[in-house]
């Protein structure tokens, strides 16, 4: 029976990594019908310029709901009743910060028109209300997890993209990049009131139109705390977007397009060992097992660190086959030229984030809270600091160089990450005669 129950386990955490996978597979596929639709274009620029604003704007969001799980858990034990108060709370919140942040766009929109990216407000007076649909599919995700709906984690997205790759496929003959803002909204839609029929129907949730409840206060000021770091760290999309639009048509959709290479390889590689490799943190620093720590990070390391070296090397070198293959001919040689370029840079950025990743889980671990939100403020005081220096030089628009600031900020937080690694573990290690330190 032992041998059968563990099968069983097996085969679940399988199915969830075959859910991530499949997401990952259809959202490919979906960039890529968009390469062959639009290549780096003005047209992808709107597309992906939009995607970072309204995503930036979710923290805004977000900042009033994000810790809301540890109350939520204590009253679902106690009272359902309770515990459907809060999520319906939650619910008005969410709307009425998207709906506030949607009437200000409208407002500036109406009195406010700034040269900026051909089309991308025209897109935006669509798109804007993502900010909406977008959150209610956030904390719902949550909600049916935390009631052991877990394959609903990735089954959204999976039929967001299913329904976007449709939607692609019936602008084929005549593309519009703005018709992409209603694709986007009908597929997360459809997704979020499927959402809506598993918490009203198999959940049977009783939704209530409430304003306060116990503790609100408290989860609004430590989402605001969770959401200050991210604010400030997310910032450098703002500016990359800034700066990568004004070098040219295109450049931004190439950025785009790279990232999305460096961000499968950081997923593929990173997360799975660091999912170990932070339940075994977990253990020892718990049980003050010091000793094993050192070893565990080494580990981590060279695993996590050897395999996203090959896995870019694999995609640098391959660059011109995998864009053939995927875009066809959308991409001139220079353009893929200057890719390679991008993503080698991108590389260096992710790299210091595969390094930093063991580091970063173990200061956390150590309950230094406010440590990784700190370091999010400088992050983004660099990022800043490197566009203004660009800026009064005269060379805002020289991205290879910014994408260098970028490498630079996150290799300070790597180093500060850690320096306080060090500090933490080492005495520790002295106390108790580890043979190795750190």
């Amino acid at each position: 029976m032992t041998i059968i129950s563990s099968l069983f386990h097996k085969l679940a955490a399988l199915k969830y990594n075959l859910l991530a996978l499949g997401y990952v597979s259809l959202h490919f596929v979906f960039i890529a019908l968009l390469g062959r639709l639009f290549g780096a274009s003005s047209e992808s620029d709107v597309y992906f310029l939009a995607l970072t604003i309204v995503a930036y704007l979710g923290h805004l969001v977000q900042a009033v709901w994000e810790a809301w799980t540890p109350w939520y858990v204590e009253r679902l034990k106690q009272d359902r009743r309770e515990a459907d108060k809060l999520y319906s709370l939650l619910m008005v919140w969410i709307s009425a910060v998207s709906l506030v942040i949607i009437g200000v766009y409208a407002l500036v929109r109406s009195i406010w028109h700034p040269e900026v990216q051909d089309g991308l407000f025209e897109f935006l007076d669509v798109f804007i209300a993502f900010l909406l649909i977008q959150n209610l599919i956030f904390i719902n995700r949550e909600y049916l997890t935390l009631h052991g709906y877990y394959s609903m984690y990735y089954a959204v997205d999976i039929l967001a993209s299913v329904l976007k790759i449709i939607g692609v496929w019936w602008m084929w003959d005549s593309p519009n990049v703005h018709d992409l803002a209603w694709i986007m909204l009908a597929a997360y839609g459809v997704g979020l009131l499927w959402q809506w029929s598993l918490i009203l129907g198999k959940l049977q949730a009783k939704l209530s139109w409430v304003w306060r409840v116990p503790d609100d206060r408290l989860i609004v000021w430590n989402s605001s705390k969770m959401k200050l770091g991210s604010l400030a760290y997310d910032a450098k999309e703002i500016l990359l977007a800034m700066v990568l639009t004004a070098a040219g048509p295109g450049i931004y959709s190439l950025f785009s397009y790279a990232s999305k290479f460096a961000a499968v390889i950081l997923e593929v590689v990173n997360a799975p060992i660091m999912s170990v490799f932070s339940a075994k943190l977990s253990h020892a620093h718990e049980e003050r097992r010091y000793c094993d720590i050192p070893p565990l990070v080494k580990t981590a390391l060279s695993q996590t660190v050897s395999l996203y070296v090959l896995g870019s090397l694999f995609v640098y070198f391959m660059m011109p086959h995998i864009m053939q293959v995927f875009f066809g001919d959308k991409f001139s040689h220079d353009q893929v030229d200057e890719m390679r370029w991008i993503f080698l840079l991108l590389s260096g950025y992710t790299m210091t984030i595969v390094l930093e990743s063991p580091f970063a889980r173990a200061v956390s671990l150590f309950r230094y809270y406010t440590y990784g939100m700190n370091l999010n403020f400088m992050f983004g005081a660099i990022m800043l600091s490197g566009y203004g220096i660009l800026w009064l030089l005269g060379r805002s628009d020289d991205f290879l160089i910014f994408l260098g600031v970028l490498v630079l900020a996150q290799t300070s937080n790597y180093l500060l990450y850690w320096l306080k690694y060090h500090k933490h573990l080492t005495p520790r290690l002295a106390a108790s005669h580890c043979k190795e330190h750190v």
